[in-house]
């Protein structure tokens, strides 16, 4: 067999390796240009500063917490959260509120005055029905209740039933205006309260974290 062809081949094969390895050496020899340094920044032009930096601030780790329990159910609830904190908080706070809430759909018969309040009780008796009163005070003042419901379904019902006998009955949500008690407590951080136990006794009230007052003014 005769060997030249192959030979022919390969020096061809090595000459183009060797002129690769030249194109490679002289693009490493070039230097990228050399780009312009970016000036500072003009110290007028306001900074860009996240939201959440300007709401949290630097905190100090040894400084003491303060926390907010609440809203609390009655006078007496408030009382025992503040005996379970006791012996954990330095500071408490005592606050109250008022919120409203709704306690029912009302079935009611308005009347302009106590006559029309008493007549109109008098139809109610004789058409046998029994459950019902006349309201004496308030914003409501000589209206005649017939029915006070949890369930809206309910109050429909007896609103129809007394519509369907002639009379002009009224459905409203009945909303009253209740108080809430609150304690806020201020703690060291490395004390930790019971408060899980004072929540759980109050379903409804939350624990949260809340900016330390001022005791002179308590």
């Amino acid at each position: 067999m005769n060997a030249w062809p192959w030979r022919w081949i390969a020096l061809v094969l090595l000459t183009a390796n060797l002129l690769a390895g030249l194109l490679w050496l002289s693009s490493a020899d070039r230097r990228e240009p050399e780009r312009p340094p970016i000036p500072p920044l003009d110290e007028s032009l306001p900074r860009l500063e996240l939201v959440t930096e300007l709401s949290q601030g630097p905190q100090d780790p040894t400084a003491e917490r303060c926390y907010t329990i609440g809203p609390l159910p009655t006078l007496v609830s408030q009382q025992r959260a503040e005996d379970r904190l006791r012996p954990f908080a330095s500071a408490f706070r005592s606050r109250q509120t008022t919120a409203d809430s709704d306690r029912g759909w009302w079935v009611f018969l308005p009347a302009s005055n106590r006559a029309e309040a008493t007549s109109l009780s008098r139809e109610l008796a004789e058409r046998g029905l029994e459950d019902y009163y006349v309201v004496t005070s308030g914003e409501m003042e000589n209206s005649v209740s017939v029915g006070l419901y949890s369930s809206l379904e309910n109050a429909r019902a007896r609103q129809a039933r007394i519509r369907s006998m002639g009379f002009n009955a009224q459905l409203e949500v009945r909303r009253e205006t209740i108080p809430q008690f609150w304690v806020d407590y201020r703690i060291a951080p490395e004390e930790r309260s019971p408060w899980r136990f004072i929540v759980r006794a109050s379903p409804g009230s939350q624990h949260r974290e809340i900016p330390c007052w001022d005791e002179d003014r308590t």
